[in-house]
Parts: C-alpha cells; structure tokens; sequence
C-alpha cells in the first residue's frame, strides 16, 4: 500500500490539501494518507494524529505563549510519522512547524515535498536555504516565488494556485444571491478571519465601520447594504452573534452564515477583509475591496521590523502595487475604511479596471495544480 504522510494547520491548508488528496484517490490505487489536517482532508481518507485546529495560532505573541504546547505536538507528530514509514512528506505551508519535522523524516531517508512556499522573498530571506537543505522539492502558488527558488538551486515548480482553479473566471452572481437568499440592496462581505484571535482583533472594527457605512448610506438618501458575514465553524460563529448582540449600534443589516465563505465573496458588490487567503479569494472573484488588519501590540512591532516589502495583501504582493487600499494597526480606523469604502463603491470607472486586472491575475494563476504535483511525486511512491 502506497502511504502519503500529509499535514496542514489552518483552513487554507486543508482546503489546498484536499483538493490535493482528491486528485490522488483518483490517481492511486490503495493509497493511503496520514498525517494532521482538517475536515476537508478527513474526507479524503486522513487519519488525522489530532485535529488541526491544535495548530491555529495567530500573531507572534500567541505562538510565543503556546511555544512549549506545540513543541509537544510537534515531537508527537515525528514520532507518529517515523513510525508510520510513508513513502513521502507533502507540509502543506505552515513553515515554522513543518520545516522541523521535514528535517528529521529527511534525515530519516523520507522524501519531502513541500507545498506553498514560505514568503522568503518579504522577510526572514536566510530560511531559503534551511528550504534547500531539507526538501526534495518546492510547490509554490505564485509564479515570482519559484524564479527566487532556482537563483539558489532549490528543486521548484509553480503549480498555480488550487483557489484559481477553484473559482470560475466568471463567477454566476446572481444565482449566486438568489442562493442565500438576500435581497436586492447592495451585498457589502465582511471577512474578519478564520481564527478565533484574528476575530477578536478585528471583529470591533467592522461592525463600528459597518456602523458608519450605515450612516454614510442614509446620509446620500440610499438604502441600508446588507452585510454578510461567512463563518468557518460553530465557534467562533457562536462568539460573533455574541459580540453582535452585545453591541449598543444598529446593526440588524448583518447577517451570519455558517460556511459558504465563497458564496459570500461571490455575491457581494463589496469586501472588507483582514489580510490572509481571503483576499486572493476576494480577487479571483473580482472583487473591489478593502484589507484591513490588526493585531496585538507585540505581534504588529515584530512583523513590522521584519517586513521586507510594503504590501500586505496578496493582491498587492502579486500585483506589485497598491491597486487594494490597506489599513494597518492604527491606521485601521472606522473612519478611514468607511470613507474608502464609499469612495470606491461610487467610482464604476475603478471597479470596471479592477474586474480586468483581477481576471488577468485569476488566468495567470490557473494551472492543473495537482497533475502537475502528481507528475512530480509519482516516481516517489512505487
């Protein structure tokens, strides 16, 4: 029996991974999977050491708290896997943790493939070579990362990125709506995050911006926008109705939805999303937009002293511009993402430019992911 050792941390990790582990169902007979992921890659056969959501931390100062919790895991993991004896490694991102374990199962004549490259080229640029010593090949979703790779002779290919396949290039909106039932307003998607600290950091922030968009909308004699919020699990949806119930504001022009994040982005004029995976979502489904993000003070000081480049935002990273308004930390203001947010739902001449520049980047990063992934592990699992 062929056995693929597999792992990932977050949502973006499981949802890459399973569209991953499905192609190889297909592809492979008696296969395998072990490893740590989440519901998605559950559903394609992993048997799980513990659930991912172990390994979902956010921001400096919550990895610094919880460093000795995920050493223990780590270890856990190694040992569980040397144990297990898979034909190969695929780390799904999450380089901090998986980078550890790839190093030992390599010196444990296990080949390694990892999948997302870790953003070297925008910070922390010495890790490239800990990459190059410890995997057999690199998997990145961006095609400027696999040209830095190969100036330093690491084993890489672009695959494009699984959410470009995912998403079609012209999204059915409409449909889309009549979906999840909302009405004919303007459809404003709020997107505070997958992790429970990334909420708590930026949850106040959107409903007192939703506060002021509110006013700005009755101001110019328009009806209120309906504001949708997608959640990823009964947790944190559970902690945002309480956050919503306990506000003093009027906000009874927002609506939960449990899942269905995509449907969310698709059926909105607008998007308001901390810095992450969902902005590329965001993109892909030609979305104007707004990336906000704030973290803890120690969290912000640190990943501001590191950064390498001025953007933030996948987008902006890929696009090498600012075409997407950021607000960060203190500039994260209620005021300031209000007043752009009107700004920019009133210019249509911006949004016509940012549909085609947004339908550019979703062609150039629509490849045959996991044929290409498969391609080039296959000679590894016989």
């Amino acid at each position: 029996m062929t056995k693929i050792a597999i792992l990932a941390g977050e949502a973006s990790g499981d949802l890459i991974a399973g569209q991953l582990m499905c192609y190889l169902n297909k592809k492979i007979k008696n296969l395998q999977f072990v490893g740590v992921g989440g519901p998605l890659m559950k559903k394609e056969g992993l048997t799980s050491l513990f659930d991912y959501s172990e390994l979902s931390i956010h921001g400096y100062f919550e990895a610094y708290r919880n460093f000795f919790r995920l050493l223990s895991l780590r270890t856990k993991v190694i040992n569980y896997l040397l144990e297990e004896k898979p034909n190969i490694f695929i780390g799904i991102d999450l380089p901090d943790f998986n980078f550890r374990i790839e190093k030992v199962l390599k010196e444990n004549n296990i080949r390694i493939f990892h999948y997302v490259a870790p953003s070297v080229w925008a910070w922390r640029k010495n890790r490239i070579f800990t990459i190059k010593k410890n995997i057999d090949h690199l998997f990145t979703v961006f095609p400027h990362e696999s040209k830095i790779f190969k100036k330093v002779k690491v084993p890489v290919t672009f695959v494009g990125h699984p959410l470009a396949n995912k998403i079609p290039i012209n999204p059915k909106i409409k449909n889309t709506r009549k979906k999840l039932n909302l009405p004919k307003n303007k459809i404003i998607t709020l997107l505070p995050g997958s992790r429970i600290s990334e909420i708590k950091n930026n949850l106040d922030l959107m409903f007192n911006s939703v506060n002021l968009i509110n006013k700005e909308f009755v101001w110019n004699k328009l009806k209120r926008p309906q504001f949708v919020i997608p959640v990823n699990s009964k947790n944190n949806y559970d902690f945002i109705v309480r956050r919503l119930n306990s506000s003093n504001k009027n906000l009874n022009n927002i609506k939960l939805i449990i899942g269905h994040s995509h449907d969310a982005i698709c059926a909105s004029d607008f998007v308001i999303s901390v810095s992450g995976t969902a902005t590329l979502e965001a993109a892909l489904f030609k979305k104007p937009m707004i990336i906000v993000y704030k973290t803890s003070l120690i969290s912000w000081l640190v990943l501001k002293n590191l950064i390498l480049i001025p953007y933030v935002g996948l987008p902006n990273i890929l696009l090498k511009k600012f075409v997407v308004p950021e607000f960060l930390q203190k500039n994260a203001t209620p005021e300031n993402i209000s007043m752009k947010t009107m700004e920019i739902m009133q210019d249509k001449k911006l949004q016509k430019n940012l549909k085609i520049i947004f339908k550019e980047l979703h062609i150039n990063l629509k490849k045959n992911t996991a044929e290409i992934i498969y391609k080039k592990i296959n000679n590894y699992l016989k």
